[in-house]
């Protein structure tokens, strides 16, 4: 017998489920269905989150009776099968494009761009099938006729490549086993079996809009009862005057009147229940919104509905709330490709590519997801870090390796880390040679993961456990896939995917939810904000359609861009009506541009203005509270009873320069670890001076240099800088620089070599190390140590020289300020004879007819030797009695002081200065 479609429209307001509930139960009586023995009927829903206001409304029906209720199901779950093309089909599409010479011409070798594409065209594809549902060839011939009818006109001419392609590809893809075509089949077959009741709630969409689910709705009702209900905005609009003056064209046919009459023939009536905020910034914006939920909530409002259009916004109306204890149910969620989880994955390929970049392989290993399990891992990286920036290596296992060795060969940590080493070269040596097809990528990546601990680590995390569901969904997917990548291609594919999937913790439970706007169809709240209500947002104009133009769409009864910003305009009013209380936040400036507010809410506000004299743009003033202002004090820390057991030259002088300083270097630990350096600098250059110079001098000794040729010293000097910068530019290439600077400085060095040599100075020793002990008042001793570049002797006297790599003026400014600069003191304490001078020979760039080489001898060297052991074993003694170690704050130290952010020298200098009182007399810089 033949059965007819029985069609129900509802206003789309609050009233929605109530009358539907009802309906349904009418329908299930007439299809002969016992009272209280629903589960024959099946009622499908639009969307999930629709699945529990059914199940309420339903309840509510009954008057609380028990029944057995029907099946009640998202379209999703009913259908059971993706309605999309999946990963697998993108898949031999991207291998497809790759092959068209036409796109090889206009993409080249970009696999994002070409992965892109290949999405893009999937999607398109699933909209063909869709559309073809009803009558497939008889839309075949249509589309082939648009395509040649709008492409064949000279302005179209460059598209028509593109459109034949789609075509091309439609035609193929619509025998693949996946996406529309499957589900069209399982349709097909339901239709076929058709008995039980069905009820579907059809989608928010324009009246005159019809999809898929029409055709299968009257193929299933010739054969089954079927309860067609269809939400109506346009039936809500007509029972608010305001908006159907606002927004006619929801209503019905447009109205010919202009908005001012409609506006006019309005007085007296009630204005819609909208407060439009503007904000100067951001920052305002997310106060107003978190500050009017706190209202609601304190005013006893239980649902309340975050309406996202401005993400960033947001995410900092999140952050105020947590901070006020609100949590927020976010069914938004955030990009996979964002998380620290997918992080660690795609990190990987990064490190396969770069072999073992220094700094992403050392941020990698300090991931909690690599290792997982590993007892001594953070020994293990601390010393791998250690030796990579104690040799300057900037990439490579091998060498690597090479810098743990000469580093310590024998300890704990340097045998783990050889191990991580082993298994991180190991996983990408095999990762290199995998085979260049999709499924042995990720077989190799799956592989990787278990070698590596990084599965068990994201396996016992929430978002890592859904990391590893993707990858092995796409396992799945791409395992029948033939198709070819790369490794770059297949990386590529897999950040596309981690950014298109959503991460959504579902643990949260709070009755403020953070939502789409087509979240929020047919889903009543009892408040609502819509944050970033500006015009490019609503509604937000859709991204250029894929090698098809809208006119095209139109013909062939595809989605354009008009048909999607009605649909949001829909969603909008949709919301407006079922919400009591609805507040729409913008901010007048985006960055340096005006930023304009929806035209939606103009015009609504335009007819709420004349109609009902009510302005809706309203203020949230935000809650100010006023706070008494504490200083922040300037640091003094003590160290009662620690002294150190060794003391170098640079924290010498960092104790003079800040005792602050010293204290956070040397007590607490958090001296920086040298970088390291990936095009080389003054520091790289210094290195090479010192070793070219070591290298000359062994070579000739205490040879009197004045009783030899010039030009054969040049020579000399010139050969020993060709074999130390060769090999410093085969790891760097731009240290050529500094060997043509160094060139410049040969003849004035010779020259300044051979003056000096004729007084009677002749070289003695070069980077010797040297230690000696420092006595305490009380009895200890601390063991001063360091490194002297050179020692020049004269008969019985001795002159210490340190070379410096820097201008001989700011070296001459160090050197008039007594105490301050104590390296060379420092260093004439270490000798076991002392010496009676010491100079700096800087270095500077041969320019202007100047020869570079400067000697600048220290004022006063013994006396400065005597002043610094007395001040030193002053300041040490009182460390140890608990003297205060102040933050002195002198701006010439504080400017390239890596501790200023942990003493706060912003938030105390400019006050009233009243620090504690410097104890350290002696050692202390003013």
């Amino acid at each position: 017998m033949a059965m007819t479609i029985e069609r129900l429209e509802l206003a789309c307001d609050a009233g929605f489920w109530p009358a539907a509930a009802r309906a349904v139960l009418e329908f299930a009586a007439r299809c002969g269905l016992p009272p209280r023995e629903l589960q024959a009927l099946t009622w499908v829903l639009p969307g999930p989150e629709h699945a529990v206001l059914a199940r309420r409304a339903l309840h509510a029906a009954m008057a609380g009776r028990a029944c057995v209720p029907p099946r009640i199901v998202p379209l999703t779950a009913w259908l059971g099968l993706p309605s999309a093309r999946g990963t697998g089909e993108r898949a031999e599409l991207f291998t497809a494009l790759r092959a068209n010479p036409w796109i090889r011409e206009h993409f080249g070798e970009q696999p994002a761009a070409l992965w892109s594409l290949a999405q893009g065209i999937a999607q398109l594809c699933d909209e063909l099938d869709w559309a073809a549902a009803a009558a497939p060839e008889a839309f075949e011939r249509a589309l082939e006729a648009a395509l040649g009818r709008h492409y064949a006109r000279r302005a179209g001419q460059a598209l028509q490549p593109q459109a034949q392609l789609v075509l091309q590809l439609w035609r193929a893809q619509r025998e693949v086993n996946a996406g529309p075509p499957v589900v069209l089949r399982d349709l097909q077959r339901r239709v076929r079996e058709a008995r039980a009741p069905l009820v579907i709630v059809a989608p928010l969409r324009p009246s005159a809009e019809r999809d898929w689910r029409d055709g299968f709705a009257a193929a299933y009702g010739e054969r089954a009862p079927l309860l067609w209900i269809e939400p109506r905005v346009a039936q809500a609009i007509a029972a608010r005057p305001v908006l159907a003056a606002a927004w006619p064209e929801l209503v019905g046919p447009a109205d010919p009147e202009p908005i001012a009459r409609r506006a006019a023939a309005l007085r007296g009536v009630v204005p819609p229940r909208l407060a439009v905020v503007q904000a100067d910034s951001l920052e305002h914006e997310a106060g107003a919104v978190a500050q009017q939920v706190l209202a609601w909530r304190r005013s006893g409002v239980h649902s309340i509905a975050l309406v996202v259009l401005d993400r960033l916004t947001a995410r900092r109306v999140r952050a105020l709330l947590e901070r006020a204890d609100i949590t927020v149910r976010d069914e938004t969620g955030w990009k996979l490709s964002t998380t620290s989880a997918a992080a660690a994955v795609m990190r990987w390929f990064d490190l396969v590519a770069d072999d073992l970049y220094w700094s992403d392989l050392l941020d990698w290993l300090k991931s909690s997801f690599t290792f997982a399990g590993r007892g001594a891992k953070a020994a293990e990286i601390a010393q791998l870090e250690r030796a990579i920036r104690r040799a300057g290596v900037i990439q490579g296992a091998a060498a690597m390796r090479r810098a743990l060795l000469a580093l310590d060969a024998d300890s704990a940590p340097t045998r783990g880390a050889l191990e991580l080493l082993q298994a991180i070269e190991l996983r990408l040596l095999q990762t290199r040679r995998t085979a260049p097809h999709f499924a042995a990528h990720m077989a190799a990546l799956q592989a990787t993961l278990d070698a590596l601990g990084v599965r068990p680590a994201l396996a016992l995390d929430a978002v890592g456990a859904q990391v590893l569901q993707h990858l092995d969904a796409l396992a799945t997917e791409l395992a029948a896939t033939r198709g070819r990548a790369n490794l770059g291609e297949f990386r590529a594919v897999l950040a596309a995917h981690f950014e298109d999937a959503a991460f959504v913790d579902t643990r949260a439970d709070s009755p403020v939810v953070m939502v789409s706007l087509g979240a929020m169809a047919l889903r009543p709240v009892e408040a609502a904000l819509v944050i970033g209500a500006d015009a490019s947002r609503l509604p937000a104009a859709p991204a250029d359609a894929l090698f098809m133009s809208n006119a095209v769409r139109a013909e062939l009864g595809l989605p354009t861009a008009r048909t999607t910003m009605t649909r949001q305009a829909l969603q909008f009013a949709a919301l407006l009506c079922a919400v009591p209380q609805t507040v729409a936040t913008w901010r007048v400036r985006d960055g340096d541009e005006p930023n304009v507010v929806s035209p939606l809410l103009e015009r609504l506000q335009f007819v709420a203005q004349r109609a009902c004299g009510t302005d809706l743009v309203a203020e949230i003033a935000l809650e100010t509270f006023d706070v008494d202002a504490q200083p922040v004090p300037q640091p003094a820390p003590r160290a009662r009873g620690w002294r150190p057991e060794r003391l170098s030259a640079s924290a010498a002088q960092s104790l003079v320069d800040c005792a602050y300083r010293f204290y956070a270097r040397y007590l607490l630990g958090l001296a920086e670890l040298d970088d390291v350096s990936e095009t080389p600098d003054k520091r790289d250059y210094g290195e090479a001076l010192h070793e070219v110079l070591l290298k000359f001098h062994r070579g000739y000794g205490d040879t009197a240099f004045h009783e030899l040729d010039a030009t054969v010293l040049a020579t000399r000097l010139r050969e020993a800088a060709a074999t130390v910068f060769h090999a410093a530019r085969e790891a760097a290439p731009a240290m050529l620089s500094f060997e043509r600077r160094f060139d410049g400085l040969v003849p004035a060095y010779v020259a300044w070599l051979q003056t000096r040599s004729r007084d009677g100075w002749r070289w003695s020793t070069a980077e010797e190390a040297h230690a000696r002990p420092l006595l305490l008042a009380d009895g200890t001793v601390v063991q001063l140590h360091g490194r002297v570049d050179r020692i020049d002797v004269n008969g019985a006297d001795q002159e210490l020289i340190d070379y410096k790599a820097r201008a001989a003026t700011r070296l001459s400014r160090t050197l008039k300020l007594p105490g301050e600069d104590v390296q060379l003191p420092f260093y004439g304490l270490l000798l076991a004879r002392r010496a009676q001078r010491a100079s700096y020979l800087a270095f500077e760039r041969a320019k202007d007819g100047a020869g570079g080489v400067k000697q600048l001898p220290a004022p006063d060297f013994d006396a400065a030797m005597d002043a610094l052991e007395t001040r030193l074993a002053g300041d040490l003694q009182r460390i140890a009695e608990g003297a205060p170690l102040p933050a002195i704050g002198a701006p010439s130290v504080c400017a390239y002081c890596e501790m200023r952010g942990l003493c706060r020298r912003g938030h105390w200098i400019d006050g009233e200065g009243d620090g504690p009182e410097d104890e350290l007399t002696a050692g202390a810089a003013p």
